[in-house]
């Protein structure tokens, strides 16, 4: 006798809203019996804002966001909303230190960013983001992930493309 297949079941808990309004409202989006379902709480309590077959569901990731698109609309779930605005906020200091030429200011800045995005990566790993994606996907939702690798390396190679250009254009103008 066969065992029937277990269908995959995940949670992932985070805050739905946007930073345009910067309105955020505790999330999770469950991924059960092949369906995916978001519940939104508020003072009222919990309110189901969907639940579809998860083929209808395009699932796209990158760092610590997973946004659900379901007919054209789209619900933006952060597993650490403070870490956008706390990441503002350094990129404003870090300019400020650049500006006014103060590298140890500059330095601590750098590792504000670097304890900002650690505890972002680690709110995405409790609030069950790897799980999710992975029983979406199984459960037949198209899915996307750009994780902090590939988002890590692309700000490198733009920084070294930066260094690069600036140095063949120094030289350029140097030979001129």
């Amino acid at each position: 006798m066969t065992m029937p297949v277990q269908q995959p079941y995940a949670v992932f808990a985070g805050s739905l809203g946007g930073t345009a309004t910067g309105n955020w409202y505790p999330a999770q989006a469950e991924v059960s019996n092949g369906f995916i379902t978001l519940w939104v709480g508020s003072p009222a309590g919990w309110t189901q804002y969907f639940s579809v077959p998860a083929a209808e569901v395009t699932v796209k990731s990158a760092a610590q966001r997973v946004t659900l698109v379901v007919r054209g609309q789209s619900y933006p779930i952060l597993a650490k909303p403070r870490a956008v605005s706390r990441a503002v906020g350094y990129a404003a200091a870090g300019t400020a230190a650049s500006i006014l030429d103060k590298p140890v200011f500059e330095a601590g800045v750098d590792v504000g960013r670097g304890m900002n995005q650690m505890a972002a990566a680690s709110s995405w790993n409790t609030g069950g983001g790897p799980e999710f994606i992975t029983a979406a996907r199984y459960s037949g939702a198209q899915v996307s992930r750009l994780g902090y690798g590939p988002l890590i390396a692309i700000g490198c190679g733009g920084g070294l493309a930066v260094v690069i250009l600036t140095v063949i254009i120094t030289m350029i103008a140097i030979n001129l």
